[in-house]
């Protein structure tokens, strides 16, 4: 079993079977022993006035109402549908779906639930500590970059360019040049070649205007083995990231998982690109992943609008979020996360005012008429805003308290947090950091073709996930802290070896006497 986080930002859906999901995103929906899930951004509100006089007698009522009667709340409705065979495995027959406008809402407590998480896999650790190579190695066959380099020298003799073949190490090269300029980060790439701030294991590997050229020529398949009825917007990269996608498929998954929207820069022309309003770079292309809490990702999806890769049927059922979802998951799980309660029709929780008027760490939760034994509990807590959490294992739990800072009193004040925020703050920031590992040491393109952004993208997505599996590597082995490379000096020895893997070292001949 794995403790997964979702976050969305899009109107999507997915169900979550047996595992333990941690959701960012929009609203949940009970799918039996699974969830439904719209994955809007965090719900949390804002207090319009805080002087407001407290609604007593509205608080009362509503007191009232939960005490003598159960609330009905109803929903969109959610399509049912017969196939049970989706790409991946089936879902199972026993875990029939409830529809949105048959939950019955009831005005009593969650009961968590007990979980009998399975054993995760043994992890394969090296006996002694790897070099950086020994990790990026991992993830390419011996023969991949001399496909590369085959399909850019076809490509210029196809359109008549004057071109030096290139082979694999010199693509190698190209790939470790990049990676230090993202590493040193020159404000031009021409400076990396002046006499004043030359880059020795930059300027002494390749020319300027080879690299140019190379860079400006590179391609990873035949353009014209393209079919006319091709589907696929981003074939021109897919045999790169199908190969990444394998090797991370195969890493043992931790505990805590999360699944995330990532952005790769972009503001050329493409069909395809996104903007995401809030994020960092909130134009570009879009990946969902699937990572660990220590960032280490274990599957990814290309973005690609109605061609993306998933099923049709669980799309049409579940949207393309939920079937994203399901995809990078791959198994039952239990789940919770943030919610819109609107997308509940607005479910009988205490008004935001309400809990304000309160205080700071008051909780009130509601719970859904259980359905073959599972049911679905949502909980408001209020911090400095309030936030709504649903999930079908957890809700208030074991309460604990914390201290939080009182700016109108200048002083720390104690207040409760449901168990429910604990294990989604400790669960929700794999892919985040991630994004945070790439980002710091991203290798800038000054380029219109997507094709060279998402090219130089997933090398620093191999280098970052590399790195993480270094730092596990290196705690499993009980290296001291001094001796661990942080992730830049990762990167600069990383080049540092792929340069060195081309140089030809002869053998002394001896002198005759």
């Amino acid at each position: 079993m794995y403790t997964i986080v979702y976050s969305g930002s899009e109107r999507e859906r997915g169900i979550y079977p047996r595992q333990t999901f941690f959701l960012r995103g929009g609203g949940l929906q009970l799918f039996n022993k699974k969830l439904l899930s719209d994955g809007y951004n965090s719900d949390i509100g804002s207090i319009d006035n805080e002087d407001e006089f407290f609604p007593d007698d509205e608080f009362q009522d509503l007191l009232n109402e939960f005490e003598n009667e159960d609330v009905f709340c109803d929903l969109p409705n959610v399509s049912d549908s017969n196939n049970t065979t989706f790409n991946e495995y089936t879902l199972e027959n026993n875990f029939p779906i409830t529809n949105k406008q048959n939950i019955k809402w009831l005005n009593e407590p969650f009961q968590s639930l007990t979980l009998k998480l399975d054993e995760l896999e043994n992890e394969v650790h090296p006996t002694s500590m790897p070099s950086p190579i020994d990790y990026f190695n991992q993830y390419f066959q011996e023969d991949f970059f001399d496909n590369i380099a085959f399909n850019t020298t076809l490509y210029t003799v196809q359109n008549g360019i004057q071109f030096q073949p290139t082979n694999g190490m010199e693509i190698k090269s190209l790939i470790a040049i990049h990676i230090i300029m993202g590493s040193l980060k020159f404000p031009r790439v021409r400076m990396y070649w002046e006499e004043i701030f030359k880059i020795n294991i930059v300027a002494n590997t390749m020319t300027r205007d080879s690299f140019f050229q190379l860079r400006s020529n590179l391609h990873i398949i035949d353009n014209n083995s393209i079919s006319s009825n091709n589907k696929d917007k981003f074939i021109k990269v897919r045999p790169l990231y199908d190969t990444i996608k394998k090797k991370c498929n195969s890493l043992v998954k931790e505990q805590n998982l999360s699944v995330d929207e990532q952005m790769v820069p972009f503001k050329g022309t493409l069909s395809v690109k996104q903007y995401m309003k809030g994020k960092p770079c909130p134009w570009g292309i879009k990946i969902y992943l699937l990572a660990g809490q220590s960032g280490t990702v274990y599957d990814f999806i290309l973005y690609q609008g109605a061609s993306t890769e998933i099923n049709s049927d669980l799309q049409k059922q579940f949207g393309v979020g939920g079937a994203i979802v399901l995809q990078l998951t791959q198994g039952r799980n239990y789940a919770a996360g943030t919610i819109r309660t609107n997308r509940f029709a607005n479910p009988p929780l205490l008004a935001d005012k309400i809990t304000a008027k309160i205080g700071r760490g008051t909780s009130y939760e509601i719970k859904s008429k259980k359905n073959n034994n599972f049911s679905l509990g949502i909980l408001k807590w209020y911090d400095n805003k309030p936030v709504n959490m649903a999930s079908n294992f957890i809700t208030s739990g074991e309460v604990e308290i914390i201290k939080r800072w009182d700016k109108k009193n200048k002083s720390y004040v104690e207040i409760e947090r449901p168990e429910i925020i604990t294990l989604y703050n400790k669960s929700m920031g794999g892919v985040d950091k991630i994004d945070q590992l790439i980002s710091t040491y991203r290798t800038f393109i000054k380029s219109k073709k997507w094709t060279l952004r998402l090219i130089v993208h997933a090398f620093d997505l191999v280098v970052a996930n590399c790195w993480t599996q270094y730092i596990k590597d290196a705690k499993y082995l009980n290296i001291q802290k001094n001796k661990i490379l942080d992730l830049l000096h990762f990167r600069l020895q990383l080049a540092n070896e792929i340069q060195n893997c081309r140089k030809i070292i002869t053998p002394k001949k001896k002198r005759q006497t």
